[in-house]
Order: C-alpha cells, then sequence, then structure tokens
C-alpha cells in the first residue's frame, strides 16, 4: 500500500511525539532509587579444592576472601553444592570495610554426604545487594584423601 507523502510525515511526527511524551514521562534511574553497580571490590578465586574419599561422609571449609572497598554490607553464601550437604549459613554479612585480598574475611563451613566418585564444582558468592559475584571451588571426589 502506498501513503501520501503528506501521511508519512504525520505518521513520522506523530512516533516522534510518543516517544518524546514517554521519555518526559520516565524519571531518570536515580530519581526511581534505583541502584546502579559500581563495584569497588571482588570476590577472590584462590583456587580453593578439597580431594576426599569416596563414600565417606567429610566436613570442610572454604574460605571467603575479598580484594577492594565497600559502603554497604556483603553477603556471603555458596550454591551448587552436592545434594544432602549442609552448611553454617546464614551468616553475618560483612560490615562495610576494607580489604587487601590476602587474608580470609569469613568461611562457609559445610557437611558432604558420603559422595559417588567425581569432580563437583560448587560456588562461592558474594553481594552487595547490586552486584554479586561468584568463584568456583573444586571438591574432588576419589579413591583417597589427598590431593597430589
Amino acid at each position: 500500500m502506498l501513503r501520501s507523502t503528506s501521511g508519512v510525515a504525520r505518521l513520522a511526527l506523530g512516533l516522534a511525539a510518543a516517544v518524546a511524551m514517554a521519555l518526559a514521562a520516565s524519571p531518570p534511574a536515580a530519581a526511581t532509587g534505583a541502584k546502579t553497580s559500581t563495584a569497588t571490590w571482588q570476590l577472590m578465586d584462590i583456587g580453593q579444592r578439597i580431594c576426599i574419599p569416596a563414600g565417606e561422609p567429610w566436613w570442610t571449609y572454604f574460605w571467603i576472601t575479598i580484594d577492594g572497598e565497600w559502603s554497604t554490607p556483603i553477603e556471603v553464601g555458596v550454591r551448587n553444592l552436592p545434594d544432602g550437604t549442609t552448611t553454617s549459613l546464614p551468616h553475618q554479612p560483612l560490615a562495610p570495610g576494607s580489604s587487601d585480598g590476602r587474608s580470609a574475611l569469613d568461611l562457609i563451613d559445610m557437611t558432604l554426604p558420603p559422595l559417588p566418585f567425581g569432580i563437583y564444582q560448587p560456588e562461592l558468592t558474594a553481594s552487595d545487594g547490586v552486584e554479586t559475584q561468584s568463584v568456583p571451588v573444586t571438591i574432588q571426589v576419589q579413591e583417597s584423601w589427598g590431593c597430589f
């Protein structure tokens, strides 16, 4: 279907007016209270792993290490654990502060059920309410205890 030039111009003006009204009616993100992430901290991946014997329950822990500064509390946790694992969660949030990333600020302890042979990779998590970061840890279930 062909439109006249004046019809196309009216359609274009109508669309421009609708866009302008929509933009004028939407307050900027700061005015709505929406948070934007400018994280000045990082959950550190320090290569944590444990190697345990198959078929036996086991208690272990992994360290939470953060580098940087934060002005709001950071919630820590763990996800993707093998079924039947229990942890000491929930933890108290890490208070606003700073760290050089070389010292553990918290630990996640867990009791693992008897597991079959395999490699499991849960993730440690940290969130300031705006940004959530995660790092993998490794649980290697094998013939005997110890990573070689």
